[in-house]
Formats: C-alpha cells, sequence, structure tokens
C-alpha cells in the first residue's frame, strides 16, 4: 500500500516512536535513513550525505518503498531542522512510496524474555511462570507471529495485574517492545 512519507513521518512522530525509517529508490543501492527517538528526528543519512541535504536528495527522486524498523538506534546526529520542518519539507514535496513494517517479522524468543521481565516488574517472580503457562497453553500465534498475536498475548497478561498503575506501566513498557502498538 502506497502512503506518503510525510504521513508516515508525522504519524511515528505523535507516537513517540524509535527506529529507524527507510526509503529505497529505483536506481539507488543507498537507502535514505531517518532516524526517530521518542518521535523527534535526530539523524538523518542517505549514503555518504548526512543531514537536510538528504532530503535536497529525496526531492529528485522517486521513492519505490520505506520501512520503519523500531528499536533501531544510532549514537550520531546530523544538523537538521526541528522534526515538524522536517515533516513539513516532505509534506511540501508529496512523495510517497510502498510502506511496509518490520514490526511483523518478530524474534519469538527475544520478544518472550523482554515480555516476562516486563511482567515479572510488575508482579514479582510469578510472572516468569505465568508468561510461560499463556504462552503453552492459551496463546495460538501464527506463524510467525504478527503484532496481532503479540496483542492477543498482552491482553490475556494484563489481567493477571491487578494494580491499575502497574498495568499501565506494563501495558506501556510491552508497546515499546513490539515498537508501539
Amino acid at each position: 500500500m502506497k502512503k506518503n512519507i510525510a504521513d508516515i513521518a508525522k504519524n511515528l512522530n505523535d507516537d513517540r516512536q524509535t527506529g529507524m525509517l527507510t526509503i529505497a529508490f529505483s536506481n539507488e543501492k543507498n537507502l535514505l535513513k531517518i532516524y526517530f527517538k521518542e518521535g523527534q528526528i535526530y539523524h538523518i543519512s542517505l549514503g555518504n550525505k548526512k543531514g537536510m541535504e538528504c532530503l535536497k536528495e529525496l526531492s529528485a527522486k522517486e521513492p519505490l518503498s520505506c520501512n520503519f524498523i523500531p528499536q533501531i538506534t544510532v549514537d550520531l546526529k546530523s544538523e537538521i531542522s526541528s522534526t515538524e520542518d522536517v515533516i513539513k519539507i516532505l509534506k511540501d514535496m508529496n512523495k510517497s512510496a510502498a510502506y511496509g513494517n518490520f514490526q511483523q517479522s518478530f524474534d519469538l524468543s527475544k520478544i518472550k524474555e523482554e515480555i516476562k521481565v516486563a511482567l515479572i516488574r510488575q508482579i514479582g517472580p510469578i510472572g516468569g511462570k505465568i508468561i510461560e503457562k499463556y504462552i503453552q497453553e492459551k496463546w495460538t500465534p501464527s506463524t510467525p507471529p504478527t503484532k496481532e498475536d503479540f496483542l492477543k498475548l498482552f491482553d490475556m497478561l494484563k489481567d493477571e495485574i491487578e494494580d491499575p498503575a502497574s498495568r499501565k506501566d506494563f501495558l506501556a513498557e510491552v508497546n515499546k517492545i513490539i515498537g508501539g502498538v
């Protein structure tokens, strides 16, 4: 499905996402990479170029596809305007691309371990046993597990947390684990 790149960036900003938005072009081996931290754009690169000059390159190219990969960060920062300015520039370009989302390909054992830790933080060591029981007996994911499958698991697990504040903390943590729900 084709989506406007500005709309994608705005949604990532609104959802306070952390990760990397990649944009692929026809006849171009390098990807345009836009890095987000809690919704704010902090670095842009395209090959050896950094910062706002990458957006000038985008205006001259036709994007093929873009993907958002959650939780990818770099220890770099480029000279860029504010996130709002970058989104406005993207909006003015009116570029669209096929949009896929790497959130669909999960590493089950890694996700399971992170969810287990999140649950243990809220209800103590019993959380580890509870998640194992749910995964083995009550949760039936597709192969490979999808975002919707994990949402069902989170929905079941949240009912194990009696304290509303702890439940809210758990949901916030699992949202980060799968890159935002």
